[in-house]
C-alpha cells in the first residue's frame, strides 16, 4: 500500500520543516482475535514545530493488546515476527545524533519500544520539549502499531504511516533508525530506501541499520542445526559477488510448516526473509553516498537466546551523510 492521504485518514499534516509535511493519522484498527481496549485520546489536528495549535477534538480508537513472546518480545500485528525485547543495539548512536531541531525517525517502530525510550532520554538530557516540538517520529506500515504508539507516547512523539521503499515519510531528520526491517526487503528496494534516507537526513545526519544475517538461528534443536539458518547461509554463500547475495530470500512459513517458532503461530512467520551480512549493508551505504562509521556482526540483545549461533547473528551498521563543502 502507499502513504495514506491525511484528509482520508482523519488528520491534517504536521509541518516538520518548511518543505516537508507528513500526516498524523487517527486509526480505529483492531487486531482480529486479539484483546483490545477502547481509549479516548486527544488528537493533533494542525501543528507546526514551533507554533502548534492543538485541537480539543477527542477521537475514540480501539487499541490492540500486543501478545508477548516467550523471551519478552511482542508479536507484531503485520505478521512480520516480533518487536524485540530490548531497544536497538544502535539506540545510543541513533539518539545521540539528535541536533535539537530535526526529529529522530524510527522506520518500523512496531509497538514503540525505541520511540518511547528515545523520548525519555531526550527529556532527561535535553529538558522538556517546546509545546509544539516533534522530537521523535514513529513510522510504521501498520495502523494498529501507530495507534498504540500514539496512545502511550509523550507529546513530542508524532506518528506517520510509511512503508519503505515506495512510501517513506516526508521528513528532514537528525538521525534515522531502520531496525529489523531491511531483511524483509529485496536488495534493489534496500538501495532505494538508503537513497531516500540520504536525502532525508541533514548534512552530517546519522543512519542506523540492523538486520538478520545468514548466521542467525531460529529453531532450538538438540542437534544444534537450524533448517532456516542452513538455507539462509547456503543461499548467501552461493551468490557471493552480487551486491545482495541473499536477496532471493527464505520462506520461513514453508520451512516451518507444522512447527512452532518461539511460540509464534506459523502465520506469524515471514514468507520472505533476506539474510544480510554487515558487509552487504556497508557496501550499500557507501553506494548511496554515506560514510560508514561502524560495521559489525553480533547477537541482538533483544532476540530470543535460541538465535545465538556464532556471534554473527545481527548485522549492525552506522553511517553518516557526508557534509559537502
Amino acid at each position: 500500500s502507499s502513504l495514506q492521504d491525511p484528509a482520508r485518514a482523519g488528520g491534517d499534516p504536521v509541518l516538520l520543516h518548511p518543505s516537508f509535511t507528513l500526516g498524523v493519522f487517527i486509526s480505529s484498527a483492531v487486531v482480529v482475535g486479539q484483546p483490545h481496549r477502547r481509549v479516548r485520546r486527544r488528537a493533533v489536528r494542525s501543528a507546526t514545530v514551533h507554533t502548534a495549535a492543538v485541537s480539543d477534538t477527542v477521537e475514540e480508537m480501539d487499541l490492540p493488546t500486543p501478545h508477548v513472546t516467550s523471551n519478552g518480545g511482542r508479536m507484531t500485528n503485520n505478521k512480520k515476527g516480533m518487536e524485540m525485547s530490548t531497544t536497538s543495539p544502535l539506540f545510543d548512536e541513533w539518539v545521540q545524533a539528535f541536533d535539537g531541531i530535526h526529529p529522530l525517525v524510527d522506520i518500523g517502530c512496531a509497538w514503540g519500544k525505541n520511540v518511547f525510550e528515545a523520548a525519555k532520554v531526550l527529556a532527561k538530557t535535553r529538558g522538556p520539549p517546546a509545546a509544539t516540538a516533534v522530537r521523535v517520529m514513529a513510522c510504521d506500515c501498520d495502523e494498529a502499531h501507530l495507534a498504540y504508539t500514539r496512545a502511550h507516547a509523550p507529546p513530542d512523539v508524532a506518528t506517520a504511516f510509511a512503508r519503505v521503499p515506495d512510501a517513506p515519510p516526508a521528513v528532514t531528520a537528525s538521525s534515522i533508525l531502520i531496525g529489523e526491517v531491511l531483511h524483509f526487503v529485496e536488495g534493489h528496494a534496500i538501495d532505494k530506501t538508503l537513497a531516500w534516507a540520504h536525502d532525508a537526513l541533514v548534512p552530517g545526519g546519522v543512519l542506523c541499520l540492523t538486520a538478520g544475517t545468514p548466521w542467525a538461528k531460529f529453531v532450538p534443536g538438540a542437534s544444534g542445526m537450524c533448517p532456516i539458518q542452513a538455507v539462509a547461509q547456503s543461499l548467501w554463500e552461493a551468490n557471493q559477488g552480487k551486491d545482495w547475495p541473499g536477496s532471493q530470500g527464505v520462506n520461513h512459513q514453508e520451512l516451518m510448516a507444522g512447527a512452532s517458532l518461539f511460540n509464534m503461530p506459523n502465520d506469524q512467520l515471514p514468507t520472505y526473509l533476506h539474510p544480510i551480512a554487515a558487509e552487504d549493508l556497508s557496501r550499500a551505504c557507501e553506494r548511496a553516498g554515506f560514510e560508514v562509521l561502524l560495521k559489525r556482526e553480533q547477537i541482538h540483545p533483544g532476540w530470543p537466546p535460541a538465535s545465538a549461533n556464532n556471534g554473527r547473528e545481527n548485522a549492525q551498521v552506522v553511517a553518516r551523510k557526508v557534509v559537502r563543502a
